[in-house]
């Protein structure tokens, strides 16, 4: 399990990523060597998320490791955490009434002192330096200073020689002074500003330099770099941290997170270009490392091995620190995922250019050019560089957020039910050794739902042709091509096939098999097919798949992968497997029998199915079984009405080959009137003698509007 890193400050140098430490110990020398006694205000500056606060726990650590007699007293005071209450002097002097006394036999004069002194003049600092200038809760301050006077100035002289006389330095740290609101700012400043002047007292203040002038500007209309002038002695910048440093922690962190990404799926160039391309100029400082990494230990686990791991950090940097552009990706999946297509016209390209320029101008300008590179090379179709539809599997096999199937997983952050894990396919395709281990993970995934009715056996199938190129080992062809041909016919699911343009899973079985006997050597495709041909039953993905192979030998407009003595050959292989498969009382039950018998009947002797029909039709349960095999529907659907009417048909017609279509007529007239036609058969006994009488008057059952009646 991955561990979610804490923002907070590193305190140990030897855990330093950034450069700190050097600087640090610097700094803590500086301190200790300052010879004076006189107050003294260093400050640090640096933006948010810089190391500030690492560098303050470095500095103490450095101090801590010094002679005894050489390490000043330390005072820690957070104003954050004071922020909201009435007075931050008064907070300030508790801090030091609480640590001195307790630091020092030399300071516990100090205790009594300081409470009366935080009494006396915690009310008498207000943020311009004028009596009144802090608001209503100056005001009540000072109310209770003059219920209870206090002579502050003797206090102060008291202070100041018990400090003089312990002669031990003092160093007050004083960070995230740029969390206080404006007000909160210019107090605290006020604050050090009066008590800048105790002994042997120096401060070391850490913040934003712009964040603090702003805000004493908004508060007293003064020039807040000249008021910080006045009060800081000492200042520092704190340096850059090194690019190569702060990459390197980033890198560490993400390794920690996605180390375990299966090898291979890893493309390591794909990285390289990416990280320069747009997310290098998004990390800046190290809260960003920790803020964005912290990000993907949470969001990265549920997706584990369902995306590319380079696009989804890619993604959740963007999410983290240009949620605007995030949010138009999101929102528009058309325009980012997906192949390039040929504009037909001008404004189409104008459209488009318009939509991404629109979101770029958007951006800060100095990432302008970084992001849009960055898009570009997660989202090809957003450049200028032409995609086409031939991308979209190696896309999918890679996980590519560009491919629309995978486009969601990355913004809902999990994978949506019913979608294929690549677990699962890599599964699958380590069965590839065993071909009835492969046919029955396909025919197992066929009992199991999607979300949209369709099984996960027409989604394998679909996956399964973005890996036929790369990821089935060239040992196990053969096995694939057997198993696919002996259970393919088993996956045949009507819930899979959704309206007349669907390919149906005969389809999806047969093309993985074309695709596999690519790469096979010309003289091997023809026997590794005879061998499946032989030893497997899926006759209707068989035949499916020579039908293919016999019109590409028949156009013989380019290379085929057989020539036409060897289609011929497998045809007749299949003719002497399908014999063998129509004697078995199961073959009535295919639910492609109409096609294969039409295939059987056009490649072989047609007496021979016609034989078999009669063989079968002959008894009145035989006949009553064969007819709804041919019973089709059609879909039909009247101008401006929303109803879709389905419209039964079998055209005795389409049986002529097969059975006296006027004899058949007269049994199942028969069988009508001595209701002994079973509840399965009779809408198909019904249609086939309404069209019988439809053609014994003249009328076409296939022609247009014969059933608008």
């Amino acid at each position: 399990m991955t561990v979610l890193s804490a923002d907070r400050p590193s305190l140990d140098p030897k855990d330093d990523l950034f450069g700190h430490a050097p600087f640090a110990k610097s700094l803590a020398d500086s301190i200790c060597r300052y010879p004076g006694s006189d107050g003294l205000v260093l400050a640090l500056y640096g933006p948010w998320g810089s190391g500030k606060s690492t560098v303050l726990s470095y500095v103490q650590h450095f101090l801590e490791q010094r002679p005894e007699n050489e390490q000043p007293v330390l005072v820690n005071f957070n104003p954050w955490w004071f922020s909201g209450q009435e007075n931050l002097a008064r907070a300030f002097l508790g801090q030091l009434q609480a640590v001195l006394p307790a630091k020092s036999e030399k300071f516990k004069q100090l205790g009594d002192l300081l409470a009366d002194f935080a009494e006396g003049v915690g009310g008498l600092i207000d943020l311009t330096g004028v009596s009144g200038g802090a608001g209503g809760l100056i005001g009540k301050l000072l109310g209770r200073a003059k219920r209870k006077p206090k002579d502050v100035p003797a206090l102060k002289d008291s202070i100041t020689g018990i400090l003089q006389k312990a002669g031990q330095r003092i160093l007050v740290i004083i960070d995230d002074i740029d969390r206080l609101t404006p007000e909160e700012t210019r107090q605290l400043f006020t604050v050090i500003k009066a008590l800048a002047d105790f002994p042997n007292v120096v401060y070391l203040l850490a913040f934003d330099r712009d964040v603090a002038a702003q805000a004493i500007e908004q508060q007293s209309g003064l020039p807040g770099e000249r008021y910080l002038e006045k009060i800081i002695q000492v200042p520092f910048e704190l340096p850059p941290v090194d690019r190569v440093a702060l990459r390197a922690a980033l890198f560490k962190r993400l390794d920690e997170i996605l180390g375990d990404v299966p090898e291979g799926s890893f493309d390591q160039s794909y990285w390289t270009n990416v990280y320069h391309d747009g997310i290098d100029a998004l990390i800046q400082v190290p809260r960003d490392v920790v803020r964005f990494t912290n990000t993907l230990a949470v969001t990265y686990p549920a997706v584990r091995g369902e995306v590319n791991a380079v696009d989804f950090i890619a993604l959740e940097a963007l999410r983290v620190f240009l949620p605007g552009l995030y949010d138009v990706i999101r929102s528009n999946p058309d325009k980012f995922s997906g192949h390039s297509r040929d504009s037909r016209y001008d404004a189409d390209e104008r459209t488009k250019e318009a939509f991404h320029t629109g979101w770029a101008q958007a951006l800060p300008h100095h990432l302008q050019e970084s992001s849009k590179a960055l898009i570009e090379r997660i989202f090809p179709k957003t450049g200028r560089m032409g995609y086409g539809s031939d991308w979209l599997a190696e896309w999918r096999r890679n996980l590519r957020a560009c491919h629309p199937d995978v486009f969601p997983i990355y913004f809902r952050l999990t994978v949506p039910p019913g979608t294929i894990r690549r677990g699962e396919m890599m599964a699958l395709l380590s069965l590839a050794a065993s071909p009835a281990d492969f046919g029955n993970a396909l025919v197992q995934a066929k009992e199991e739902r999607r979300p949209d009715g369709m099984s996960k056996a027409r989604a394998l199938l679909e996956r399964l042709m973005d890996h036929v190129e790369k990821d089935i080992p060239d040992a196990h062809i053969p096995e694939v091509i057997q198993a696919l041909f002996d259970a393919g016919d088993a996956l045949i699911d009507p819930a899979d096939e959704r309206g007349m343009f669907d390919f149906g899973n005969v389809s999806r079985a047969s093309r993985p098999v074309y695709h596999l006997l690519k790469r096979l050597s010309a003289d091997r495709r023809a026997d590794v097919l005879e061998a499946a041909l032989r030893a497997g039953s899926a006759v209707a993905v068989q035949s499916w798949l020579l039908k293919a192979l016999d019109e590409e030998v028949t156009k013989a407009q380019e290379a085929t992968l057989l020539t036409a003595d060897e289609v011929a050959r497998l045809k007749s292989v299949w003719l002497e497997r399908i014999r063998v498969l129509a004697g078995e009382s199961s073959f009535m039950g295919h639910p492609e029998l109409p096609r294969l018998l039409a295939t059987w009947n056009h490649w072989g002797d047609d007496t021979e199915v016609r034989a078999w029909c009669d063989r079968v039709s002959t008894p009145d349960e035989g006949l009553l079984n064969l007819l709804p095999k041919f019973l089709q529907h059609t879909r039909s659907q009247t101008m401006g009405d929303w109803a879709v009417r389905l419209q039964p048909r079998l055209n005795p017609s389409w049986l002529e080959s097969y059975i006296d279509t006027a004899a058949t007529a007269a049994r199942l007239r028969r069988l009508q009137r001595d209701d002994k036609v079973p509840n399965g058969a009779r809408e198909a006994v019904s249609q086939y003698l309404t069209e019988f009488e439809m053609l014994q008057s003249g009328e076409n059952p296939d022609g247009i509007g014969a059933f608008d009646d």
